[in-house]
């Protein structure tokens, strides 16, 4: 987590100094701001992750193994997930559609003249 949060400051830096060069003094009006937002939000991140894996642990430790991953591992689906059943396909009508009757004998096509 430590090295990907050091890579996406370094990237935002970069961006920064590149557009700093390119149009001056205005860009850090937006850029400043944005680059310690950034570093703001990765800090929360890196503070939230150690009690975020000691209650992952607590629930695997309670709870055993997750339904999802027996259900993977029995090689069937999972049961009733949030996407359950959105791509069955629904029950159709038997039978094929009204048909259309034929054009009439004197009927002729958009477009065409009479003789």
């Amino acid at each position: 987590m430590t090295r990907f949060a050091g890579a996406v400051i370094g990237m935002a830096a970069v961006a920064l100094v590149v557009a700093y060069l390119a149009f001056g003094w205005p860009v850090l009006l937006l850029g400043g701001p944005l680059l310690v937002g950034i570093a703001i939000t990765l800090l929360a991140l890196a503070l939230t992750e150690r009690p975020r894996e000691v209650l992952r642990e607590r629930r695997a430790a309670h709870l055993g193994e997750s339904p999802w991953k027996q259900a993977t591992e029995r090689g069937g689906p999972a049961a009733g997930g949030l996407m359950s059943g959105f791509f069955e396909v629904s029950p159709q009508a038997a039978g094929l559609p009204e048909q259309r009757p034929a054009l009439a004998h004197d009927a002729r096509r958009a477009g065409a003249r009479r003789p």
